[in-house]
C-alpha cells in the first residue's frame, strides 16, 4: 500500500512548478520528484491546491504570457517559447481555453495607458496583471520595480525630494486613460491630477487585499486579482504550517535603527504579515502603527523571542548597531540569546502593497524555516 503524501512534500513540489513551469513539465516527471504515483499524486495535489498539478501549470504559464503580451511589439511564437510551449498555435488554443479570448485579443485590450503615482501602487498592477504605461521608476528607490520592467513602462518618471509620491508635473503632458493614486495626496495636487486625468484614488491604509479587489473591479481584472490572492493564502498556509506558532506564538520586536537613535517600528506591510497573517505578538505594546525613539535599556527591558532590524544605509546608522549589540542589556535578550535576530531592509519592508506582502513572506520564509 502507498504511504500517504506529507503536506510538506506537496509544498515541495508545489514550490519546485513555481520555479519550473516555464519548462517541459510532465504529470511523470512531478509525481516522480515525490515518489508517488501519478494517479495518486494529481489527487493528492488537487485536493490540497484545489487544481490539478498540471492545471496549475497552465495558470503560471498563462500570468507569464499575458505580462508578456502587454510589451510593446508582443509577438506569439517567442512568448510561447517562453512560458513552457513549443507550439505557438497550441499555446493560442490553451491561453483562449483559459481567458476567453484569443492572445491577440486580450493584447488589444491590455493598450490603456493607467500611471500610477507613488511607488506601491505598481505593486497593486503588478497583481493584478498589468503594467502600467508611467510610474516612478528608480534603481534606488523602487529596485523591485525597476529590475521587473526596466524596458516595458514607457514613460519614467522622478520621485519628489521626500520620495513620497512622484513628480505630478512629469504626467501632465501624457495622454493617460487612468492615473491611480494613494487617497491621502496634498489636496492642491489632487486638484491638478483631476483636472488633467481621470484619477482612481485607492485607499492603501485598508487591507491590501481589500483595496486590490476593489481597483481589480474597476479595471476588469478580477481573476487575476483573484489568483494572486488565492496563490498568496496557499503560500501562506505552507509557511505558518512550517513555523508552527499557533500553538506558542513568538514575541517579536521591530527596530528601526537612524544615526544614534532607535526607533520601536510598526507599519501596515509589518502589521499585516507578522502580527496579523503568521500570528506573532509585539514585544512592544502601542496601538496601531508607530515609530516611537525608545533608548538601550527600554529595549532591553522587554521580552523579545526575534528581533527584526532595519539600519538606514549610513556610518553613523551602523556604528549604532554594532554599538548596540556589544551592549550588556541587549545580550540578555531572547532573541540575541537564540541567534533570533534578522536584518530586513526597506524594500520590499517599508512598501505596503500585495506583491511586497508576498516578497516579505517569502523572506521570512527563508529566514526562519529550515
Amino acid at each position: 500500500m502507498q504511504k500517504p503524501m506529507q503536506r510538506t512534500d506537496l509544498s515541495e513540489v508545489r514550490l519546485y512548478i513555481e520555479e519550473n513551469f516555464t519548462k517541459q513539465l510532465t504529470l511523470d516527471h512531478l509525481a516522480g520528484l515525490t515518489g508517488l504515483s501519478p494517479s495518486y499524486f494529481s489527487s493528492a495535489f488537487k485536493q490540497q491546491y484545489i487544481q490539478s498539478p498540471m492545471e496549475f501549470v497552465t495558470q503560471l504559464r498563462i500570468q507569464k504570457a499575458k505580462q508578456l503580451l502587454q510589451q510593446e511589439d508582443a509577438r506569439l511564437k517567442p512568448i510561447a517559447e517562453a512560458v513552457g510551449y513549443s507550439d505557438e498555435f497550441y499555446f493560442s488554443r490553451v491561453f483562449k481555453k483559459v481567458e476567453g479570448i484569443s492572445p491577440t485579443m486580450y493584447t488589444s485590450q491590455q493598450k490603456s495607458h493607467i500611471g500610477v503615482v507613488t511607488g506601491n501602487m505598481m505593486g497593486y498592477l503588478h497583481a493584478a496583471g498589468i503594467v502600467p504605461f508611467a510610474a516612478p521608476l528608480s534603481a534606488k528607490w523602487t529596485p523591485y520595480y525597476y529590475n521587473l520592467w526596466p524596458d516595458q513602462i514607457e514613460h519614467k518618471v522622478s520621485l519628489t525630494k521626500n520620495k513620497n509620491y512622484c513628480i505630478p508635473s512629469e504626467l501632465y503632458h501624457l495622454q493617460m486613460d487612468l492615473l491611480i493614486s494613494p487617497k491621502d495626496m496634498p489636496p492642491e495636487l489632487v486638484t491638478r491630477m483631476e483636472d488633467h486625468f481621470p484619477v482612481y484614488w485607492l485607499d492603501d491604509r485598508q487591507d491590501c487585499f481589500i483595496a486590490l479587489t476593489e481597483l481589480a473591479a474597476r479595471l476588469n481584472k478580477r481573476e487575476e486579482a483573484n489568483q494572486w490572492i488565492a496563490q498568496y493564502q496557499a503560500r501562506l498556509s505552507e509557511i505558518r504550517q512550517g513555523l508552527d506558532w499557533a500553538a506558542h506564538p513568538p514575541k517579536i520586536m521591530i527596530i528601526r535603527i537612524y544615526q544614534q537613535r532607535i526607533f520601536a517600528y510598526c507599519n501596515s506591510g509589518i502589521q499585516h504579515l507578522l502580527f496579523h497573517d503568521l500570528g506573532a505578538v509585539p514585544s512592544y505594546e502601542y496601538a496601531g502603527l508607530y515609530n516611537t525613539e525608545i533608548t538601550f535599556e527600554q529595549l532591553a527591558q522587554l521580552q523579545v523571542d526575534k528581533l527584526f532590524t532595519i539600519i538606514c544605509p549610513d556610518d553613523e546608522s551602523r556604528a549604532t548597531w554594532h554599538y548596540l549589540q556589544r551592549d550588556a542589556g541587549f545580550k540578555q535578550l531572547g532573541a540575541m540569546k537564540h541567534q533570533q535576530i534578522y536584518v530586513i531592509h526597506s524594500d520590499p519592508w517599508f512598501e505596503y502593497s500585495p506583491v511586497a506582502l508576498r516578497r516579505m513572506l517569502e523572506e521570512v520564509a527563508v529566514m526562519m524555516l529550515p
